[in-house]
């Protein structure tokens, strides 16, 4: 498929896409002619030396800019040119929310907001659900999938619509996958795969892929995170790097004890890998030098030390600390180990 293509409406709903902005044909105009990467900070500084007085354009900018990650430049934006605009509470909460969680009251101030443009009334939805995720409230999209269908489909701008429908496949992925329904997450997911350009949110859903597979296949989930490191060396992400290759890679290897030639600089994750490989004592004195430990250091302590008590509290945790159906298999899984031990005496 073109480039250009995948940020066009479909037929179905062409007709009712009346309010293209400026962004979107220069957008379209640039990925028929250049890579996705160039076509992104061509039209970045079309975004920043531009004036847009039109809602939709405003918001087809702000949206831009965001979803292709950059950050700075909206943050910049939005302060020295649109402090007025209706979408400026928005976007300054969803760039707030990248550096703390937002307060369960400012969520309900949130709520109370009203919005009359019909893609206002969708963003500030798709906000409210970002915000219910950062509390580890995942179920909430339960409360709005309706809501999110029939604000989506009054969305008249093609590019805000392409990036909305973005937003609710990754919204779905992660309600579904927090929730352990896995066929349903992956659907979503590779949705947005096919449809995504921007290569950060591209490797950010191959890493998420990843760790929905670590459970029941190796190689799929091993296969994703590698995608993700690909992307992450070659578009120069290196924190993204960094994590994959001292978290989520030698998380899997010791899952699956296939830890030959794994190493990490992570401590917990050296732990981790000693477990797979037997060495108790060691992961044991690694894990109790920790000051505090989360449910995934606990269910490593408690698999560690033979400890039921510490992964029955661990699955606890990861159910009340942080709502997700999904990881708190992780200590289920290693009491099923332990018991294995005990009954073959090791």
């Amino acid at each position: 498929m073109n480039r250009h293509t995948m940020i066009e409406p479909t037929q179905l709903i062409q007709g009712l896409m009346n309010r293209a902005s400026r962004v979107y044909e220069h957008y379209h105009f640039l990925l028929q002619t250049h890579s996705s990467q160039q076509a992104a900070e061509f039209t970045k500084d079309f975004c920043l030396n531009s004036s847009f007085t039109a809602t939709d354009d405003q918001l087809a900018c702000f949206e831009f800019l965001y979803m292709n990650d950059f950050i700075k430049e909206l943050d910049d934006l939005l302060h020295d040119f649109y402090k007025d605009s209706k979408a400026f509470c928005l976007y300054k909460l969803l760039l707030k929310r990248r550096k703390q969680v937002i307060t369960l009251t400012e969520l309900k101030d949130l709520e109370s907001l009203t919005f009359n443009h019909p893609s206002l009334q969708c963003l500030h939805l798709y906000v409210i659900i970002y915000l219910y995720y950062d509390l580890k409230m995942y179920t909430a999209l339960d409360k709005y999938t309706d809501h999110c269908y029939n604000c989506l489909h009054e969305v008249r701008e093609p590019l805000f619509y392409y990036f909305m429908n973005l937003r609710f496949d990754e919204l779905s992925f992660h309600h579904y996958w927090k929730t352990n329904n896995l066929i349903l997450a992956r659907k979503y997911a590779f949705k947005y795969s096919s449809k995504v350009i921007a290569p950060r949110k591209l490797c950010s859903m191959h890493h998420n892929l990843s760790l929905s597979y670590v459970f029941e296949n190796y190689r799929s989930s091993m296969h994703h995170a590698q995608s993700a490191l690909q992307i992450a060396l070659q578009h120069n992400f290196k924190s993204v790097a960094a994590i994959l290759k001292n978290n989520t890679i030698p998380f899997i290897a010791a899952f699956h004890k296939r830890t030959k030639n794994v190493s990490t600089t992570d401590l917990v994750e050296t732990a981790h890998i000693a477990i797979a490989e037997n060495k108790w004592e060691k992961a044991s004195g690694l894990l109790t030098s920790l000051n505090t430990l989360t449910p995934f250091q606990e269910s490593y302590l408690g698999l560690a030390e033979r400890n039921p008590s510490l992964l029955i509290n661990a699955h606890q945790r990861f159910l009340n600390e942080n709502g997700d159906l999904f990881f708190a298999i992780l200590p289920k899984l290693y009491l099923k180990r332990l018991n294995q031990f005990i009954q073959e005496g090791k």
